[in-house]
């Protein structure tokens, strides 16, 4: 099978472009890009998800022994970047600027107080996703 965008929206909570668009502008329109805690935070973000979509695009090229000797590797890139988006979102919160739409958008659920990795299970994959696409944008952005 081919492995093109068209496919991926086939699958379940897949996200087109303008969505995950709009995750990534709400959280750089409603954040201060001033703000140092923010800086931090996002780089880490963003750093977790290069290393996640590096390892993630060559899992269709790998063996099965390779697969399963960078597992663990990859899962703890994706627990990091979970855990790094779950960050950003107290920060929001701290700080009082809103994230109510992003979260729901990438998190497929309304806002809960102090969201763990346990709330967001069920979406590990959507959350890889927007990863890989952050990873796109930063790319093209890099030339």
């Amino acid at each position: 099978m081919q492995q093109t965008f068209k496919h991926y929206l086939t699958l379940n909570e897949s996200m087109d472009f303008e969505m995950m668009t709009s995750i990534h502008q709400e959280i750089l329109t409603q954040a201060d890009m001033q703000d140092e805690d923010f800086q931090w935070l996002w780089q880490d973000c963003v750093h977790y998800a290069i290393e996640y979509s590096r390892i993630r695009s060559q899992w269709h090229f790998l063996s099965m022994e390779e697969k399963q000797s960078q597992d663990a590797s990859r899962t703890s890139l994706h627990n990091n970047l979970i855990g790094c988006f779950l960050s950003l979102e107290r920060l929001f919160e701290q700080s009082g600027w809103q994230s109510e739409r992003w979260t729901e958008q990438l998190f497929l659920q309304q806002k809960i107080e102090k969201r763990t990795k346990e709330d967001v299970q069920s979406h590990r994959k959507r959350i890889g996703d927007f990863a890989n696409y952050l990873a796109f944008v930063y790319a093209l952005n890099g030339r």
